[in-house]
């Protein structure tokens, strides 16, 4: 399907990924590839076939006023904005967007501080150049729910196995956007949740488990690795898998973390929510059972809480965050995940950062998190009237130039002002 989107405006182990994969196949949930939906991150286990409502529509950002009373929202209610702050009161200020209030934005990822990509629900597609966002219609419902690219005319944005759309960027203010699906059968089709690669040539996709076809026998997978074709097409190839996969980041294509939660798709595993994977070189290039060239090794967390997002600043910095406030960062010579104090008991969902010493985490409630190399403390932003927005994905060009999406709320720090009283 060819979209034509116009610019409106270690060492060798066998994999230990695998969980409870056996003869005992469970049928795959149907999810349709058109369906506006989003999947409802909390603390309770989530089934395969769960998904959440588009929030109900809201005033868009746009039609906000800063000092605007909300006679709906109590001033005295810490999980409501009554009055929209001046931007230059606070660390991060909003900014407008095509997104229709009855949408929500799930990812944003960028080449530069002009080349800037959101995805949300109702099949929204952001692009920022610089001075304005802009949609890029699809046609679609599909809700989005990452966006990742090896380069300005190389961008993913996937939504489920049926829908993984390609683009080669802005020419001549155009975007075009091609659909390259899984060979995952239309009726068994389940979220995709995250897309990553180290190159145009490795990319990674994870979600929900899946039934289907992996080296030539019925299975269960919850990952896709990009192949070629023999006329230099797009395939992807599946992975054996149980746990549902809700983040990938590596810094190689030989060094690569996985995020996952095994409490969904087994009985036996309902513990399994926090788990994490570390991925390295197998042996002869790929997993001979997975079809994998990585062999991932479970690494201990020490969560009972399902991460979120993984990511870091190197090979020997990463970070890991999720419900309840779980905040975990593993280092060079550590064998398992350290715990870092939260100052929040609010569900975390994406983390980014210009470096070791500069960490931004963000989640619901409106929470904005800011580490300094040091301690971990709340940062301040201008948020929509009414119940304070989930935040979902953030991103940055640089220290002085970040991003972040969520409901309601697209906001933007350009760097510390002098006005916030030294903040």
């Amino acid at each position: 399907m060819k979209l034509r989107l116009l610019r409106r405006s270690g060492s060798s182990r066998p994999s230990a990924r695998v969980v409870a994969f056996g003869s005992a196949l469970l049928g795959a949930i149907a999810v349709s590839s058109f369906a506006s939906c989003a999947e409802n991150v909390d603390e309770a286990p989530l089934p395969e076939d769960a998904a959440s409502a588009v929030p109900e529509a809201s005033s868009p950002v746009h039609e906000l006023e800063a000092g605007m009373p909300d006679a709906g929202c109590d001033a005295s209610d810490p999980s409501c904005t009554a009055e929209v702050v001046p931007c230059e009161k606070v660390a991060w200020c909003l900014v407008p967007t095509d997104v229709s209030a009855a949408d929500m934005l799930m990812a944003v990822w960028g080449m530069s501080k002009d080349d800037v990509w959101a995805v949300g629900s109702g099949g929204t597609i952001l692009h920022y150049d610089g001075s304005i966002w802009k949609a890029t219609p699809t046609g679609l419902q599909n809700t989005f729910h990452a966006v990742w690219g090896s380069g300005p005319d190389d961008v993913w944005v996937v939504s489920s196995t049926g829908v993984v759309l390609h683009g080669t960027g802005f020419v001549n203010g155009a975007a075009s956007f091609t659909n390259v699906p899984t060979p995952i059968s239309p009726g068994a089709q389940v979220i995709v949740r995250t897309v990553w690669g180290s190159s145009p040539n490795d990319v990674r996709l994870g979600g929900m488990t899946f039934s289907g076809l992996i080296n030539g026998r019925l299975g269960r997978g919850d990952q896709f690795v990009k192949s070629t074709l023999p006329d230099g097409g797009t395939a992807w190839r599946p992975l054996a898998g149980t746990p549902l996969v809700t983040s990938i980041w590596g810094s190689s294509a030989s060094d690569v973390w996985m995020a996952a939660d095994n409490s969904a798709t087994n009985i036996t595993t309902t513990h399994e929510r926090g788990l994490t994977f570390h991925g390295s070189p197998a042996d002869g290039g790929a997993d001979a059972n997975a079809g994998d060239p990585l062999t991932w090794t479970p690494v201990d967390a020490q969560s009972v809480n399902r991460l979120e997002a993984i990511w870091g600043t190197s090979a020997n910095d990463v970070w890991a965050v999720g419900g309840q406030g779980t905040i975990r960062r593993i280092s060079a010579g550590d064998e398992r995940w350290q715990k870092i104090e939260s100052p929040t008991k609010a569900n975390l969902r994406a983390v980014w950062g210009s470096g070791p010493n500069d960490i931004w985490i963000v989640g619901d409630g409106g929470t904005i998190l800011h580490f300094d190399g040091t301690k971990i403390e709340e940062s301040s932003a201008q948020l929509p009237l009414g119940p304070r927005p989930s935040l979902r994905g953030v991103w940055g060009s640089s220290a002085n130039d970040v991003w972040i999406v969520g409901d309601r709320a697209t906001l933007h720090y350009t760097g510390p002002k002098s006005a916030m009283g030294g903040k």
